[in-house]
């Protein structure tokens, strides 16, 4: 377990293109215009979430865009907005930071299905489209824990909490799609390289309603995370109609990986040459912004920064997997959101 950590943390992906032979990805310059489109980020009052609201407002420009965040008070969500809003058009933009119409916020507690089916269902009660759904909320370290529902927590949050919003938007996704003339409509899932460090048996599924205390809190995370791939390999399997891919963002200094500086004996280790492997939000955020912009996306594909087809473990390659989890989930979930 310790090597294989070693080996992401040192040789996993890398975040810089040009020695990768990719011809750089400049969201000022290459994310086209979404005036039109209606987008929701999960996980987007901080951290990779913000920035990408901050940088698909600034340059896409959407008609709506739905920020879907841990529940807050209306003055606090009121600030976040106006926040994201002067950072993306600056203050010599009046008319976009003082437009109610354009960001919106929306309460979502992924460890609970009530919140999550709430979340759903106050965005649909608003909203005949939506183009882009980026699944980017997540856990990384956290002790052994049960969500709402009585799952161990990564798995609750990164995983099903997500597979319950995919499976609720999924009609308003369908319908976009079904639009005339064809729309582009993307689900886009922020899985990890992370996802390699998952059980041998991928998801321990008998152990999945306990806390899992028995495994590391990397294996408990790369579950989830490899069953963030089954979910992208699932929606572009059975909905060609809707562009579903997943990226690993890379090595990035957010809240998260600070934390683990102070809780991890390797991360503190390798923490002196962290500037070396990771990069800043602002840029590590590329991944997330090409999946969801770029024509060169091909469904049904894991990239890793940026825009490179990545490599998956040899479980998340599997059919078997897949199959068992989508079988596992729809009894999970077959009480809130029958097939």
């Amino acid at each position: 377990m310790v090597r294989d950590l070693l080996r992401i943390t040192l040789l996993g992906s890398s975040n810089t293109t040009a020695a990768r032979g990719f011809p750089g990805f400049d969201p000022a310059r290459d994310i086209p215009s979404l005036q039109d489109k209606v987008v929701l980020i999960t996980g987007a009052a901080g951290g990779l979430g913000r920035q990408t609201a901050v940088e698909i407002a600034r340059h896409g420009r959407p008609r709506r865009l739905y920020l879907a965040d841990l529940p807050r008070d209306q003055v606090a969500s009121e600030a976040l907005l106006r926040e994201i809003k002067e950072e993306a058009y600056g203050a010599e933009d009046a008319a976009a930071v003082t437009d109610p119409s354009s960001l919106f916020f929306l309460d979502l507690d992924l460890q609970s299905f009530e919140s999550v089916r709430n979340c759903a269902a106050r965005f649909a009660a608003d909203n005949e489209q939506l183009h882009l759904l980026i699944l980017n909320a997540g856990v990384l370290r956290m002790a052994p824990a049960l969500t709402t529902e009585g799952y161990e927590f990564h798995f609750g949050i990164n995983y099903l909490g997500h597979a319950l919003l995919s499976r609720l938007l999924l009609p308003v996704l369908l319908r976009t799609a079904a639009n005339k003339p064809k729309k582009d409509v993307r689900v886009v899932v922020i899985s990890s390289e992370g996802h390699t460090m998952a059980p041998k048996a991928g998801v321990e599924y008998d152990k999945i309603k306990t806390d899992c205390a028995h495994l590391m809190y990397l294996k408990r995370y790369g579950q989830s995370k490899l069953a963030l791939i089954g979910l992208m390999k699932q929606l572009s399997r059975e909905h060609p109609q809707i562009t579903t891919i997943a990226v690993h963002p890379g090595r990035i200094v957010t809240g998260l990986a600070q934390g683990l500086w102070k809780e991890s004996n390797i991360a503190r280790w390798t923490k002196g040459i962290a500037p070396l492997l990771c990069v800043p939000v602002s840029k590590g955020i590329q991944n997330h912004l090409w999946a969801a912009t770029s024509p060169d996306v091909v469904s049904g594909t894991y990239y890793e920064p940026v825009g490179i087809p990545g490599t998956l473990s040899p479980t998340a390659q599997e059919e078997v997997f897949s199959k068992k989890l989508r079988e596992w989930t729809d009894e999970a979930l077959k009480e809130i959101a029958p097939l």
